[in-house]
């Protein structure tokens, strides 16, 4: 067994950082981005920690073996009549792409948004479903 030295890249860095999409300074703050892929029987099933975000906010689309998530808040009105020491509150943007495990029914799918999480219900698509095969 050979001997390595630690490093933050050691235990997950680089995929997070290889993500194109991925907001490292939002994450960090919230947590916001932070997935979960997992199947459920003929399902698979995505969950986003997305909070600060409405319904209304969210873009998914599925191309081929890629689910895209996509959300962006307005920006809130800026009144003239206040003086500001710091503006922080502004537009949220989020996205992520990720590579799904298996073939899903796009058509079919399922989608909630609820206390920050966004839950994905993908059906797998017939041909990525098991099947039985019978010996002759």
């Amino acid at each position: 067994m050979a001997i390595t030295r630690w490093s933050p890249y050691n235990w997950g860095f680089p995929r997070i950082l290889d993500d194109q999409d991925f907001d490292l300074d939002t994450f960090f703050q919230t947590g916001a981005g932070a997935v979960d892929v997992y199947e459920e029987k003929d399902d698979v099933i995505v969950k986003m920690k997305a909070p600060g975000f409405n319904k209304e906010d969210f873009s998914v689309t599925v191309v081929g073996d890629t689910l895209t998530i996509k959300a962006e808040t307005q920006e809130e009105k800026e009144d003239k009549g206040k003086k500001y020491y710091r503006k922080e509150i502004s537009t949220q943007s989020l996205a992520r792409s990720i590579t799904l495990p298996s073939g899903v029914n796009s058509s079919k799918a399922e989608a909630s948004y609820e206390n920050g999480v966004l839950k994905l219900k993908l059906p797998k698509s017939e041909e990525a479903k098991p099947k039985a095969i019978l010996i002759k």
